[in-house]
């Protein structure tokens, strides 16, 4: 059976509880981290880097390996490693429970898989391969990253910032769709790849109009760029 590509949300609200203390396990918690999951590490041993962040009180670590009702109010379950007659315990669990579980490099254990992910910002890419060549899914990532630079976490955060009055002000969805695709098929993302801003605005005013522009960049055109430069700063350092 093929895979079926789907993103989750609300994953702050229920533990995302990861088994595993290895490399493995650590590139794991610190996507989890990045994307805001609440987690919940349980292994005997973890990396030094995971020991700093769990004293940064960025997870929740039980220092056991599994026990049986581990996973009694988990929201998705990922096992990085660990014996195999673990693994299947876990994995029965997590099915009896029916939640989403992923057991690394083991589809038969499996409900649910990684893609290869890309971010910038709101802006999330994934490849997946169906766990056939999870190598070339790495592969285009690093191809297609070199594409999908800071510009584009730049257009979104734009797009934000417009999308709500472009609801109020623009009431017919054939118009909207038209500007949208002008929009985003136009020079704005050269200009913002380029440092350009200001030209950039112009372009968007241009599509979208003065009255939508001004409401949602109230202030000065000029108050606006340091904001986006000072959101973009923060950006790139933290991400």
């Amino acid at each position: 059976m093929s895979f079926y590509p789907v993103y989750l949300t609300r994953l702050d609200e229920k533990p995302v509880v990861l088994f595993g203390g290895d490399e493995e396990a650590e590139r794991k918690t610190r996507e989890l981290i990045d994307f805001g999951c609440r987690i919940r590490v349980i292994r005997k041993t973890i990396t030094g880097s995971m020991m700093e962040w769990h004293e940064q009180n960025l997870f929740n670590w039980i220092p056991r390996d599994y026990e049986e009702g581990d996973l009694a109010d988990a929201g998705f379950v990922i096992v990085a490693e660990g014996p195999a007659d673990m693994l299947e315990h876990i994995s029965k669990e997590a099915m009896d429970r029916n939640l989403l579980i992923n057991v690394m490099d083991n589809i038969p254990l499996s409900n649910a898989a990684f893609g290869s992910v890309i971010r910038q910002g709101p802006l999330t890419v994934s490849f997946s391969t169906n766990g056939l060549a999870p190598a070339l899914a790495v592969r285009l990532k690093e191809r297609f990253q070199q594409e999908i630079d800071d510009a584009y976490a730049e257009f979104l955060e734009l797009s934000r910032l417009l999308r709500p009055y472009i609801m109020e002000y623009i009431s017919d969805p054939d118009e909207r769709k038209r500007k949208w695709y002008a929009w985003v098929d136009s020079e704005t993302l050269p200009l913002l790849r380029n440092g350009e801003r200001a030209q950039a605005l112009d372009v968007t005013e241009r599509i979208w109009g003065k009255t939508i522009l001004r409401a949602a960049l109230p202030e000065e055109r000029s108050t606006y760029i340091k904001r986006l430069f000072g959101w973009m700063a923060s950006f790139l350092k933290t991400g």
